[in-house]
């Protein structure tokens, strides 16, 4: 007599068992090359380029030098820099109050 064939469960995959086309390598370079130091620069100076806020920025520091006020005016430029780039929560982001504060309602 002929036995049914008992179908064995799947087993998790082990690492000699995967394939070179699971791994997705062209997704995962592609990410790679876009965090490379080279490209991030040049994005960072295309965007300086353009920006208006940046350029206003170097006039008046410019004029604040000339007349021996630069100093004050970098640190306004910084401080300027930093409330610029504060970004905004997202709809149900945590704040970091709430993230290191469990249960303690703000």
């Amino acid at each position: 007599m002929v036995q049914p064939a008992v179908s064995e469960p799947k087993r998790p995959k082990k690492p000699y068992d995967i394939k070179k086309a699971d791994l997705h390598l062209d997704e995962y370079i592609a990410e790679q090359d876009s965090r490379s130091p080279k490209i991030l620069l040049q994005r960072a100076y295309t965007h300086l380029r353009s920006s208006r806020q940046f350029h206003s920025y170097l006039a008046l520091q410019s004029v604040a030098a000339l007349i021996g006020y630069g100093q004050p005016m970098l640190v306004v430029g910084l401080l300027w820099a930093m409330y610029v780039n504060t970004g905004k929560r997202k709809e149900g982001e945590m704040s970091a109050y709430s993230l290191f504060n469990e249960g303690v309602e703000a």
